[in-house]
């Protein structure tokens, strides 16, 4: 859904309110702020002064135009799905009925429809199982003289899994509802009994085969004469006494017809302890980590991570699932909002038409946690950038967390922030919590720096205007517990100086995830997005807690690959002890080859000057030229 804000709404607005603080003589006093709680309040005494009806207006915006569901607009983008159908462009079609489905109002007979659609592009694209599960979502509430059409779908997916029982047994069904609707098209009809007969045939002939097959393997389990022929006639040499009784056993209690089953989800469910992938297991220090590396701090480096053994090129040294992540808005009916998996089977906000899950437990873990707090006003959080990254970030943490840290940290104000950190110069002091481990958690973030006396002060102004809007949107929702006029201010300031300090450490430490053409399954995934032909494309941004502790190189010697909602960090070469762990944090020499330019691109956003070997290499072919 359009938004009534553009991108740049915020930033006129901000703009203007910077010049009227020059005007009326308040930004000299501003500048002179140190720390971010100040900063906020400064915000909060002049709010009627600088602001006026501004917050007012944004939040007031919540109408039914930027919310809610379309069902014009959901009906317009199926037929679009239906003409890509025809066309047999199955991604686009795809894309146009998940479109539907976000903007349909729940429960209702335009969602089902779309839901059937989608059915059928899955099945042509060969997913049977998701094609079955869509065809379920699709059943409450699809119209009841069409309803043969999906049991069909199903019977003919059962049969393309190799199940004749089932497929029968919904073909039957097929037969029955068409016999019991009325006022269907006599030549339609004909022509689907044409393909209903076909299905029967073949079910009848794969049936015919597995019982071919099921008498051959049971007349070869009968002809042996003890245990030891079994033994000796063994498919594999491996097979065991057990495993051959088993497999007949299993046989025999496939003669009795079970009901259909749930199909498979549309992803895996299977529970892998990623871990074990890393390179000689796990760090105990560091549990994302692999034991070959660990933490290290300098005056001139900060934090960083070192290797303490020689590590072997390709090896897999870092897996960490990001704290918090933000799809690119138009990105939202592609990528699942939570996990960031590509979506097969969209499941959807009930209020909103901004998002779409991958599955049923996203769905419910998005819903019970942070998407309460976005809903009514994500139009405005998706045009204020990184910042609805921060927003997110605080909402996502549950409120034990959230204020045991925040109270523990009692704000540091930058000088004091910088301070600890420099006194961390051990390297079991350079964790999360007093038991020496670096944990992805809330009190990492909180720990990651903000570059704050580096930044401009317009920039400060600008970024605890955003902030003390985040604090007027989570005020409007049910986040803060206190009912207490004075005390919701005091919250209210004090979560804004949160929101404050987390918008400048994601500048600073936010990754951009990419994704690539081979990593993705094509024949489902459309985008939506102009640049069809890029190889690889930026699509989320996300706050890693480790992965932030590593440091830029132009030249770095790890490459990161996102992969089923985990930041895998691989070496790229052969690092050896001692060295340190670099990743490169935008300005790569191989695709920007200009030294300067790539300084200037660090220095303006990271606020270094980088010296890494691809900025200070010696050009050897222009020094033999000057020597001969």
């Amino acid at each position: 859904m359009e938004s009534p804000f553009s991108d740049m709404d915020w930033l006129d607005t901000a703009s203007n309110t910077l010049d009227l603080a020059i005007q009326k003589g308040l930004y000299t006093e501003f500048s002179h702020l140190k720390s971010d709680l100040d900063r906020i309040r400064f915000i909060h005494n002049h709010r009627a002064n600088l602001l006026s009806n501004t917050f007012e207006r944004y939040l007031s915006s919540t109408s039914s135009s930027c919310l809610t569901k379309n069902a014009t607009t959901a009906i317009n983008f199926r037929k679009k799905g239906n003409d890509y159908f025809v066309e047999k462009d199955l991604s686009r079609a795809a894309w146009c009925y998940r479109a539907s489905i976000a903007l349909s109002t729940i429960n209702s007979q335009d969602m089902a429809l779309s839901y059937g659609n989608l059915s059928a592009v899955l099945f042509e694209l060969n997913h049977y199982h998701e094609s079955i599960r869509a065809i379920q979502l699709a059943n409450d509430f699809y119209p009841n003289e069409l309803k043969f059409k999906l049991v069909f779908r199903r019977a003919a997916c059962y049969h393309k899994l190799n199940d004749p029982e089932r497929s029968a047994y919904e073909l039957k069904i097929c037969r029955d509802l068409i016999k019991k609707t009325a006022g269907l098209d006599r030549k339609k009809i004909d022509s689907f009994c044409k393909e209903m007969d076909q299905l029967s045939r073949q079910i009848a002939i794969l049936n015919k085969r597995k019982e071919e097959e099921k008498e051959q393997q049971q007349q070869k389990i009968t002809s042996y004469k003890n245990l030891d022929d079994l033994i000796q006639n063994s498919s594999t040499p491996t097979e065991t006494i057990a495993s051959c009784l088993l497999k007949s056993t299993e046989e025999k209690t496939t003669d009795e017809f079970c009901p259909p089953s749930p199909p498979s989800p549309p992803r895996s469910t299977i529970l892998i302890d990623e871990s074990k992938l890393l390179l000689n297991g796990p760090n105990k220090y560091i549990p994302c980590a692999s034991s070959t590396l660990r933490l290290a701090y300098s005056k001139d480096k900060g934090r960083h991570i070192i290797a303490n053994q020689d590590i072997p090129s390709d090896a897999l040294i870092l897996n960490e699932r990001p704290y918090a992540c933000l799809l690119l808005p138009k990105f939202a009916y592609t990528y699942c909002d939570h996990c960031l998996t590509a979506i097969v089977i969209p499941y959807v906000c009930s209020q909103c038409s901004h998002v779409l899950f991958c599955s049923e437990h996203c769905q419910q873990r998005a819903l019970a946690s942070y998407h309460q707090y976005e809903c009514k006003h994500i139009h405005i959080l998706k045009t204020l950038g990184i910042a609805f990254l921060a927003y997110r970030t605080l909402t996502i943490t549950d409120h034990e967390t959230l204020w045991t840290t925040i109270t523990q940290t009692t704000i540091p104000n930058d000088n004091e922030e910088q301070n600890n950190n420099n006194n961390n110069n051990n390297n079991n002091n350079i964790t999360s919590t007093t038991t020496n481990i670096y944990k992805s958690d809330y009190s990492s973030i909180q720990k990651l720096i903000t570059h704050t006396e580096q930044m401009s002060i317009d920039d400060i102004f600008h970024y605890s205007l955003t902030a003390y809007l985040l604090s007027e949107i989570i005020k409007s929702t049910n986040f803060l517990r206190c009912n207490q006029v004075k005390k919701r201010d005091t919250e209210q300031i004090l979560l804004a100086s949160i929101l404050l300090k987390h918008i400048q450490q994601m500048i600073c430490n936010a990754q951009t995830i990419s994704i690539t053409k081979t990593n993705q399954n094509n024949d489902i995934i459309f985008d939506n997005d102009d640049d069809h032909d890029e190889i690889t494309k930026r699509f989320a941004s996300a706050i890693f807690p480790t992965c932030a502790l590593m440091n830029h190189s132009c030249v770095p010697n790890i490459r990161c690959v996102f992969d089923q909602g985990y930041l895998r960090v691989y070496t790229a070469k052969t690092i050896r002890q001692g060295e340190e762990i670099l990743n490169c944090y935008g300005p790569q020499k191989s695709l920007m080859p200009s030294i300067e330019q790539r300084q200037n691109v660090l220095l303006e956003q990271y606020f270094f000057k980088c010296q890494c070997e691809g900025c200070s290499e010696i050009q050897k072919p222009q020094v033999e030229t000057l020597t001969n």
